[in-house]
């Protein structure tokens, strides 16, 4: 169970989510041709939250969500299989409000994707940052940035105009992307944990587990 839920967190930590408001609400499936033990399939977002419909490779473990309010900064997992719910640690936060997700400048990103870095203290392998110019991602208007590590590892990442939140990232290992957008404000209930779960405390089980 702990590594099942590790796992999610560091999934989501891989599309990024930032600690900024969205100025757009709308849902989107994500299509991923990495190979992880637990996929990214859906994401919602709201005024100042975000779900992530997560589903892992072994089937008994069920569908999983994930539920960031960026207001204050937090998130939930969400089991519907166990009808179980976690609040995540402050540790394992972390990563997930430090990303790259969200934009406020479209046309140039870069400062504010160098300075995340800093603050995070990830940035000991930056190397450029490189606006490459306007592009389109599946009929949708985007800005398309190059960066490259300074190992040599190259990545390119699509910043959606109108939702100023990356679309589409590609490196090395393959690329991740939000496909059949929809505009549009999202229902409340999809960022509450649903009457009757069971909340699940990772500390007692791990604290048990020693």
């Amino acid at each position: 169970m702990v590594r099942r839920i590790a796992v999610v967190g560091c999934l989501v930590a891989c599309l990024g989510v930032g600690h900024l408001a969205l100025a757009q609400e709308f849902s989107a499936e994500v299509f991923n041709s990495r190979m992880d033990s637990a996929q990214l399939k859906k994401v919602y977002a709201g005024k100042d939250k975000v779900r992530y419909e997560v589903e892992s490779q072994n089937a008994a473990m069920g569908p999983s969500a994930v539920i960031v309010d960026e207001a204050e900064n937090k998130w939930v997992v969400v089991m519907a299989e166990r009808h179980m719910y976690m609040d995540a640690p402050r540790s394992m936060t972390k990563p997930l409000i430090t990303q790259f997700w969200h934009v406020q400048d479209v046309n140039d990103a870069c400062p504010q994707w160098k300075k995340t870095a800093e603050q995070a203290g990830t940035d000991t392998n930056w190397g450029r940052c490189t606006k490459i110019g306007d592009d389109s991602v599946n009929g949708r208007s985007a800005v398309k940035y190059e960066g490259l590590s300074k190992k040599g590892e190259k990545n390119h990442v699509w910043v959606d105009k109108k939702l100023h939140c990356v679309i589409k990232t590609e490196d090395g290992k393959g690329s991740m992307e939000l496909r059949n957008i929809k505009e549009g404000a999202q229902p409340s209930s999809l960022f509450e944990v649903p009457a009757g779960y069971t909340k699940f405390d990772l500390g007692s089980m791990m604290n048990r587990s020693r």
